[in-house]
Parts: structure tokens; sequence; C-alpha cells
């Protein structure tokens, strides 16, 4: 009888905490090449295909490395070489149709497709950078500090996205378009076309080939 009550006890303080920790899941390794970490509170794993990765977690990724993850709510990102990328939050829930993420680039390159989030109607997608913060409305864009210590931020394909700072706000609605954001104190530039040149550039450095 004594140890059928410890298993219950036992059962009722580790349930719990197992279900809380399903529920910090935000995604899932579907591609790597090269060495990339994930940094816990106190501790550091080794990203592999098909290891979960957490919210909260800062992921980093070493020289020449690719990796992507494929979040919960279907929405891919890709992480270039030398990035650091942090998961602040990641929250969906599909029976109730709500969601919310909040990332961080802290430096080196991403491309992001967003997923079913960027489809709900508040679109609570936002990726911040020390130059400023970017939003979503269903898209598939790239952002980094690749070309200069400067924020670069280009919409491919999709509804559209913003980038906003303490200085201003702007829109980029045309694929192909991009913006460049000098410090969290100076307001983007007007959106412009890219060409060729540039915007390959850009997708070559979150590239697999």
């Amino acid at each position: 009888m004594m140890r059928l009550s410890l298993l219950a006890l036992l059962t009722l303080l580790f349930a719990p905490a197992a279900s809380a920790a399903g529920q910090t899941i935000a995604g899932t390794v579907v591609q790597i090449r090269g060495a990339a970490f994930a940094n816990h509170l106190s501790s550091s794993e080794s990203l592999a295909k098909g290891t979960k990765v957490l919210i909260g977690d800062r992921i980093v990724t070493g020289r020449n490395a690719r990796l992507a993850l494929k979040m919960k709510d279907g929405a891919v990102l890709t992480l270039g070489a030398d990035t650091e990328f942090a998961i602040n939050e990641y929250r969906y829930s599909p029976r109730k149709k709500q969601g919310s993420a909040s990332l961080e680039l802290i430096k080196g390159a991403f491309r992001a497709v967003t997923g079913a989030i960027g489809k709900l109607k508040g679109r609570d997608f936002k990726v911040k950078t020390a130059a400023g913060v970017i939003g979503i409305r269903g898209t598939d864009f790239w952002g980094g500090f690749h070309f200069s210590e400067a924020l670069d931020v280009a919409l491919l394909g999709g509804a559209g996205i913003y980038i906003e700072n303490a200085a201003g706000r702007i829109e980029i609605t045309q694929p192909g378009d991009g913006t460049t954001v000098q410090n969290a104190n100076t307001a983007p530039s007007a959106p412009v076309h890219w060409g060729d040149q540039k915007l390959n550039a850009a997708k070559q450095s979150v590239s697999w080939d």
C-alpha cells in the first residue's frame, strides 16, 4: 500500500514537470551542415537532425554551417554561418487558432518562411535585432548583418513585412525590395529594389548549395 502511495506521489510530482517541458518545444532541426549548438540556461547541446529546440534556446552556428528548423506552426527558419539566433517565445495552438513568436537575431543571417502564425488575424510573428524589429504578414523574408555592421532586410515573397525602431517604421510589400537599418536610433531606409546581385548574395548566405 505504501509503495502504491509513493508511486502515486511521484507521478503527481513529475507529471506536471514533464508536461511543462513538453510545452517548451518550439521546433525541430530538419537539416544541418557543420556544427551548431543550442545554449540552454545552464548547458549547451550539439544539434543534429531531429533534435528538438526549446523556447529560451540561443542557437549558435559555426563557420560554414547551415541549420534549418521547422517550427511547431510549420514555419521554416534557415540560419547561415556564424549566426546567433534566440527563440524567446514560440506558442501555437491549432485548436484555439492562437499563436505568437518572438525571435531574436543577435548576429549573422537568416531566412524565414512563416507558417500558421503568419496567417492568423494578429500575425504576431516578430524578429528582434539590435537595430529594430521585423514583423510579418505571412511571407518569405531574409535578414542579417551580412553586408556590413548595419541590418539589411529583404522581402523574398508573400504579403509583406515591416521594420521599425524608435526612429521610424517602413513597410516592404514588393518582393525583391529591401531596406538597411544603420542602428536603433536611425530610421530604416526607404525600400529599394536590391537587384539580382545583392539578392543572390543574401540568399547564398543561407543556401545549401
